[in-house]
């Protein structure tokens, strides 16, 4: 698993009418420990956990979330937006270490 932390996968409808509001399932592979281990014994206060989800969408920041460390291992979350235009949806995932795992998804409107 330790190869695949990181990889994001991101869903959202085939197309969606120009106006309503579609949703974006996405997916990070993360194991969301708040305690490290190091030769099988944990180290304490080394926590690593996504606290922030930036999402953006034609270059313009559409939601913020910052979840407390409740959240599973391998969390999905579930955003909705408005769709106005074709165009890039970008989410992006950042750890309690700073490092940062994105996923993009091309939105069709129709």
């Amino acid at each position: 698993m330790a190869a695949d932390i990181g990889t994001v996968k991101l869903a959202v409808p085939g197309s969606v009418r120009r106006g309503s509001v579609a949703r974006v399932r996405a997916l990070v592979i993360h194991p969301q420990e708040r305690v490290e281990r190091q030769g099988g014994r944990s180290v304490d206060r080394n926590y690593r956990f996504v606290n922030r989800i930036v999402v953006t969408y034609l270059g313009r920041e559409i939601a913020v979330i910052e979840p407390s460390t409740a959240v599973s291992e391998n969390p999905t979350f579930t955003i909705p937006f408005r769709a106005t235009e074709t165009g890039l949806l970008k989410v992006m995932f950042v750890d309690s270490h700073g490092v940062k795992f994105e996923g993009t998804a091309e939105v069709k409107v129709t």
